[in-house]
């Protein structure tokens, strides 16, 4: 009981630690609290380390751990975005057909998507009148036919302008006045009319190609497989593949109002009326008619019906100056034509 003491009542009183003996307990105390700290570390890390050691290390070659799956869950939606239609391009607008109507100056002109015609009254020679109308850039089966009254007859006539407007067509000229003679081929719109070989004809086919064939040589079949359209039996030649015959044979060689038809290299067709029997235009013999398709660029040329057959119509008019009666021209039994654009049908 050393250092005990007690009060005067006889009681125990407490004993208090010298201040040595406290800051001895307090080092104490620090020093048994570090080291089981740094104990307690120790332990966690070498439990950590040997845990890493004993784990084996994946070879290369070691097939890998499949990990279980997660739960499935459905996969959102597969959101197909359309992808802006490409509008479709507006087709190329036809242009209207053009016309031009200029009678006091002798010009003409129809423009359209099917073909170009270009018509002018000029003088090609003195006191000689003639029109000319070009066709260029044009669609095949431009250049037709059409029989008076629909039909075709030795006897079935009217005029080429009587004609061209039953038949709603833009432009003509007559044809052979095929319904006065009994023979020669006619052949239009790839039907055979007469088969009666007599002399040189102009064929037209469905491509636009003018031939000029001896009709006692045709070989129709064949000539018609090759898209055979029209024939015109009349003639004589005026320019054959760019020459103009060294004899031209007809039963009218002296001035008289004429009509012919030719084709350039380029396939455009050149239509000529020459005026004639009138003070203001004498007409065209036969040579000079042949010399001026030539020199209209014409490589093949045919002479059709002339004198008072001779006739040009545009548009709803005469635009020549036929010399039949009352300045009128003779009726006939077929035209050449072109039709308006479809766009005017």
């Amino acid at each position: 009981m050393l250092h005990t003491r007690f009060t005067s009542q006889g009681r125990r009183r407490p004993s208090h630690m010298r201040p040595q003996q406290c800051g001895a307990l307090f080092a104490a105390v620090l020093l048994s609290g570090g080291f089981l700290f740094a104990l307690f570390r120790y332990m966690v890390v070498w439990d950590v380390h040997a845990a890493v050691q004993s784990s084996p290390s994946p070879s290369p070659s070691a097939t890998p751990v499949v990990l279980s799956s997660p739960p499935s869950v459905s996969p959102a939606p597969t959101v197909l975005v359309a992808e802006a239609a490409t509008p479709t391009p507006s087709p190329t607008p036809i242009p209207e057909p053009i016309l031009l109507s200029d009678a006091e100056n002798g010009l003409w002109s129809y423009s359209c998507a099917e073909y170009q015609l270009e018509i002018e009254r000029t003088q090609p020679l003195n006191n000689v009148v003639a029109t000319v109308a070009v066709l260029s850039d044009y669609a095949p089966g431009t250049v037709t036919s059409a029989f008076a009254e629909g039909q075709y007859g030795l006897n079935v006539r009217a005029r080429t302008s009587d004609i061209a407007q039953s038949a709603g067509v833009l432009f003509a000229i007559n044809g052979d006045y095929c319904g006065y003679r009994s023979d020669g081929i006619i052949v239009r719109g790839g039907e055979v009319y007469r088969n009666k070989p007599a002399r040189c004809m102009m064929a037209i086919y469905s491509d636009g190609r003018m031939e000029l064939v001896e009709e006692s040589e045709a070989d129709l079949d064949a000539m018609l497989a090759d898209g055979l359209q029209d024939t015109y039996s009349f003639g004589p030649v005026l320019v054959e593949d760019g020459q103009v015959p060294e004899h031209i044979s007809t039963d009218v060689p002296s001035d008289n109002p004429r009509t012919a038809v030719g084709q350039r290299e380029d396939g455009s067709f050149v239509f000529v009326v020459v005026d004639g029997r009138q003070s203001a235009s004498e007409g065209m013999d036969i040579h000079e008619l042949a010399e001026y398709m030539l020199s209209l660029g014409c490589v093949n040329a045919y002479n059709l019906d002339g004198g008072m057959t001779s006739c040009m119509y545009f548009n709803g008019e005469v635009i020549s100056s036929p010399c039949g009666t009352a300045g009128r021209e003779r009726t006939v039994s077929d035209i050449l034509c072109i039709y308006p654009s479809a766009q005017e049908s």
